[in-house]
């Protein structure tokens, strides 16, 4: 959201998370300076006020200021920076992936990342606008999974259908209520009847099991030593299965192990299924035949 430029005798910065100002154009912590900003809060310890050691304060906002015009855009809050296997990612970063996707709208997906009462990791979710059922929703919820895998890396959680997204007066998103309805288990029906849909798609005749060469059995034995929550199909697709691309990686070690040379990791992007695998394994030893 852009809201301009700075009003006289009152500064703003784009620093790090160690407050060292960045480049022009760089998202980061918005903060700010001048007489008619506050020097803290009343009863509150220093240590725990939201100033900088040289006197700027942290407003808890995320943008950038833009080039050249050197205009503010808000990006976000800080609270809501999604913690993934070790590294921060920004929401709308991952919503702006999404949005390339051409059946997804420009506001219509929000990124967030919470964590249920019994879990031990942050998850991924992402809500997606959606007004039809949820067999209608199922296979672009797919399609948006996998676009963010590939750009990313990242395993999404879940892809969740909602009747609107929530927003705050001023416009921004928010993603912290969204984040709390998952945890309280709001979603749990859709998602379960989600699941229930992907797994009848899976058992339709063509689409999984199914009689296999030995090179496919064998494909299938690598994927199943890594993937040990479900079982899948000759012709499930890995990344919408939210396979994580920490497993893929592994699926990949395990097959170069036994075909040495004949795969490649991003091989795993276009050939997502074993049975394309298997197919492609086939070609490379007829080839060097």
């Amino acid at each position: 959201m852009v809201v301009g430029k700075p009003i006289r005798d009152c500064e703003v910065r784009v620093a790090d998370d160690e407050d060292r100002p960045l480049a022009t154009g760089t998202v980061g912590h918005l903060q700010i300076r001048g007489g008619n900003v506050t020097s803290g809060y009343v009863g509150l310890p220093k240590e725990q006020q939201p100033l900088t050691a040289d006197g700027w304060l942290r407003t808890g906002d995320l943008g950038f200021l833009t080039v050249p015009e050197g205009e503010l855009v808000i990006t976000g809050r800080q609270k809501e920076i999604i913690f993934v296997n070790g590294q921060n990612y920004y929401p709308h970063d991952l919503e702006g992936i999404a949005e390339q996707h051409a059946g997804v709208e420009l506001g219509k997906i929000a990124a967030a990342g919470s964590r249920k009462a019994n879990g031990e990791e942050e998850e991924l979710l992402l809500f997606l606008l959606s007004r039809g059922s949820a067999a209608d929703f199922l296979p672009l919820a797919n399609q948006v999974r996998r676009h963010i895998t590939e750009h990313t890396g990242l395993n999404v959680a879940h892809m969740i259908p909602v009747r609107s997204l929530p927003k705050t007066t001023s416009g921004k998103l928010r993603r912290a209520q969204l984040a709390q309805a998952y945890a309280d288990g709001e979603f749990d029906a859709v998602l379960a009847e989600l699941e229930a849909l992907a797994a009848l798609a899976a058992r339709v005749p063509g689409t999984g099991s199914g009689n296999s060469s030995d090179l496919q059995a064998t494909i299938r034995r690598i994927c199943a030593s890594v993937i040990t929550d479900r079982e899948i199909g000759l012709d499930d697709d890995f990344f919408e299965l939210g396979v994580s691309s920490l497993s893929l990686a592994q699926i990949h070690e395990r097959i170069d192990e036994q075909f040495p040379g004949q795969l490649d990791v991003e091989d795993l992007f276009s050939k997502s299924t074993i049975r394309a695998v298997a197919a492609h394994l086939e070609e490379r030893q007829h080839a060097a035949a």
